[in-house]
């Protein structure tokens, strides 16, 4: 592909990273150019790990001229749905994917090695501060755990420096947890695919129209190796992981705040020892403080999903 700035609104599209008018842009985008459509499908099939044999049979296929006034409608979602067989017009044309086979069924579990996810697990009071050296626990910059409408939460209190950069700025306030995944090796062995979603709600308590602005996010990276270590040079050593994927809502308050949920996902490698998972919340104006901006319910997920056997048809 040849236009890098939409091949990154591509990726920032997957995480969920567009702001609304962003999306509207892109959509536009998509329904204009038929070869912005073609590529964007054949990264969200590359995105679902589908082989490589399936992207180029089902690519190979010469597109046919529509005929004339027939309107047709873009799925801008990803391309999950095909394990039923589906019709798509992606490419101003009909193409079916059939899958060979009706028992291709996708697994969930939650991962076991999150600890706390819910809150609920300690008293009320501040998080460990500074990266974390252990696994299963939370800590990062500035939060505490407080009782709010009858349960537990996560409340950001204030921007943290990282401690590997002197004098670096304080942009965010963010927490983290490392989990093994050691655990997961069989399914890591298998055939197939399998995808970690982190996910977690957030609630901005501020007043409708509050400003700053702020930014909510879930991210989750997959790194090898011993994860006692990696304190000692976060961030600097995120060029390490695996995989990575990230997922971000912008606030300004609500009339009546409600929770909302947001999900990260994102595929697990041969050789992913560990996880480190990342919740945030960055005033998009510095310096600002922190109020009345909540976590809760932290999920970490595995899916699996044996081999695709398909076939195309015209």
């Amino acid at each position: 592909m040849t236009d890098p700035e939409f091949l990154e609104r591509i990726i920032r599209y997957q995480d969920g990273a567009l702001s609304p008018v962003e999306i509207e842009d892109f959509e536009r985008a998509l329904r204009e150019d038929p070869e912005r459509r073609k590529h964007f499908a054949e990264w969200q099939l590359r995105s679902m790990a589908l082989h490589d044999h399936f992207r180029q049979e089902a690519f190979r296929v010469p597109a046919p001229t529509p005929a004339r006034g027939r309107p047709h409608r873009l799925s801008l979602r990803p391309i999950v749905a095909a394990a039923a067989g589906l019709v798509i017009g992606l490419f101003g044309a009909t193409v079916v994917w059939a899958i060979s086979t009706p028992e291709w069924i996708a697994t969930a579990s939650r991962v076991s090695g999150l600890g706390d996810a819910g809150f609920e697990d300690g008293s009320a009071g501040p998080i460990d501060t500074g990266f974390p050296k252990t696994t299963g626990r939370w800590s990062g910059d500035e939060a505490t755990l407080v009782d709010l409408e009858g349960g537990r939460v996560l409340r950001f209190v204030s921007p943290g420096a990282d401690e590997a950069v002197p004098g670096g700025r304080a942009i965010s306030c963010d927490v983290f947890q490392i989990v093994d995944l050691r655990s997961l090796r069989a399914v890591e062995s298998g055939e197939g695919e399998a995808m970690l979603e982190l996910s977690a709600n957030f609630r901005d308590g501020r007043a409708a129209g509050t400003q700053p602005s702020v930014t909510f996010m879930v991210q989750i990276f997959l790194f090898p190796g011993d994860p006692a270590i990696l304190h000692q040079a976060w961030p600097n050593n995120l060029g390490e992981a695996l995989a990575s994927g990230a997922a971000f809502v912008h606030t300004m308050g609500e009339v009546k705040p409600e929770w909302h949920r947001l999900g990260a996902k994102c595929l697990v490698p041969p050789g992913a020892d560990f996880a480190v998972i990342q919740l945030a919340a960055r005033p998009n104006l510095r310096p600002a403080d922190l109020e009345s901006l909540y976590a809760d319910a932290v999920a970490l997920t595995l899916t699996t999903r044996p081999d695709l056997p398909v076939k195309v048809v015209e």
